[in-house]
């Protein structure tokens, strides 16, 4: 592990808080609204609680409960959100502690991953420049507590 503080770790313990708190949370697992401040509603980090950097160092408890709070995660996001698609990635290069972004594309985002990012970036940097709206705390942490509320954290494991 890297001298400076893991961003998710930081995450975890509560001391960077995401728009709406968490999300859910099994005790192996913590869901979140993603934190950065050009983020749209309903993109969320699904992140192990313990620092861990590859799957293959997952515990058996932590690689069986993944499935099921991904498929709740992204079935809460279908319904709040109403995407085409939900996109699931994980990069693992910049921070280095297992975690996924569960990214909605919505009817305005191009379909395809590479297109959808290039896209994204852009958005951003308009955003930046206050030449896009960019969508509050607020209405991040609105959507957090709607996919909080969502059915599908009723039983994610059934």
């Amino acid at each position: 592990m890297s001298a400076s503080p893991c961003s998710i770790c930081e995450q975890v313990a509560g001391r960077v808080a995401a728009p709406g708190g968490p999300i859910y949370d099994d005790g192996l697992w913590l869901v979140s609204h993603h934190t950065g401040a050009q983020t749209d509603p309903g993109e969320l980090i699904v992140k192990v609680r313990r620092h861990c950097e590859s799957l293959a160092d997952l515990t058996a408890p932590e690689a069986a409960a993944l499935g099921p709070v991904l498929r709740a995660a992204v079935g809460a996001i279908e319904r709040v959100v109403g995407p085409e698609r939900t996109y699931v990635a994980s990069y693992g290069e910049r921070v280095r502690h297992v975690h996924f972004f569960l990214l909605p594309r919505t009817r305005a985002l191009p379909a395809g991953h590479v297109v959808s990012d290039l896209y994204r970036k852009a958005r951003m940097w308009l955003r930046q420049a206050g030449l896009a709206r960019n969508p509050t705390a607020g209405d991040r942490a609105q959507t957090a507590a709607r996919i909080r509320e969502d059915e599908a954290w009723r039983r994610p494991s059934s």
